[in-house]
């Protein structure tokens, strides 16, 4: 059996999640009309750093600033067994969630997003920080210097805008980077499902996308089917329960807005009809553990 990548399997046609979420859950257009209509102007734009490793760091920023201590799984990965390796990373997670200066936690969450994202791709495609660890001339200090000035202003406007706009708005317990019940790894892992974070049953996909533009040259806010079945997916996948999900959303990094529904308006406007969450939830339990093989 080969484990599926839900980001990748929402995608491929062949997956057996992408057939249920769309056959079930086919009725998006509400939905992404109504985020449309609240998300209001842009508010922070980009710069010419990976749009990638930028939305990697701003959700180690919010991470960072509900719970101060914790340490990215992902980038301990990247050498596990590597001591000072991990001191520097623990390093550079304290200096970003230190609340006394933004222009520091914004340099070490960009030095902590480069280590995440060299997890993810391998050191193949992202091989900076694996050749700075090898050579021994990994620290915090030195990502922190080499962090681009347009890119610690990006992510310092991200961060002060969260600050009023999502972290208000989200109440304790937090569960940050949760996984679900046959996304755990193991040998019961069925698909690889990571959402971004869970506050008080509050599932929340956290976006730092810029936007389309229009005619006019103005970016203007929209979420794509894949959005709005990545949200759906995440909250399928709890099978058990753990997270008491019961209402949905998204944070707009760049233009300050979360947009929110209950989980029972999510699944029925999605549904067009009523839909009994367990039943669902379920369902896409047997699928995933009927499948012997993702594409």
């Amino acid at each position: 059996m080969t484990t599926g990548i839900l980001t990748r399997d929402l995608k491929n046609s062949d997956a057996s999640i992408f057939q249920y979420v769309r056959a079930q859950f086919p009725n998006i257009k509400p939905l992404q009309a109504e985020y449309k209509a609240q998300a209001g102007p842009l508010k922070v734009d980009g710069t010419s750093a990976s749009a990638g490793i930028v939305g990697t760091a701003v959700d180690l920023l919010i991470r960072l600033r509900l719970d101060p201590a914790d340490v990215p799984d992902a980038a301990l990965l990247l050498f596990p067994l590597n001591v000072e390796y991990h001191d520097e990373i623990r390093e550079l997670s304290a200096v970003a969630a230190d609340p006394s200066d933004s222009s520091r936690r914004a340099r070490a969450a960009w030095g902590l997003a480069q280590c995440v994202a060299a997890y993810r791709a391998g050191a193949a495609f992202a091989p900076y920080i694996p050749s700075l660890v090898r050579s021994g001339q990994f620290s915090a200090s030195l990502l922190m210097e080499k962090s681009p000035a347009d890119v610690v202003a990006e992510l310092t406007a991200l961060l002060e805008l969260a600050d009023r706009e999502l972290i208000p708005a989200l109440d304790a317990p937090y569960a940050l980077g949760p996984l679900f019940d046959l996304s755990k790894l193991g040998d019961g892992q069925r698909i690889a499902a990571e959402a971004d974070l869970i506050a008080n049953g509050l599932l929340v996909d956290v976006k730092t996308q810029l936007g389309t533009k229009t005619k006019a040259g103005v970016r203007t806010d929209t979420i794509t089917p894949d959005q709005v079945y990545q949200l759906l997916a995440y909250a399928l996948l709890d099978y058990s329960n753990t997270y008491k999900i019961d209402r949905v959303g998204f944070y707009s990094a760049r233009y300050g807005k979360l947009t929110a529904w209950s989980l029972d308006t999510y699944l029925i406007t999605l549904a067009d009809r009523a839909v009994d969450l367990s039943s669902a939830r379920a369902d896409l339990h047997s699928l995933m553990l009927e499948d012997i093989e993702f594409i």
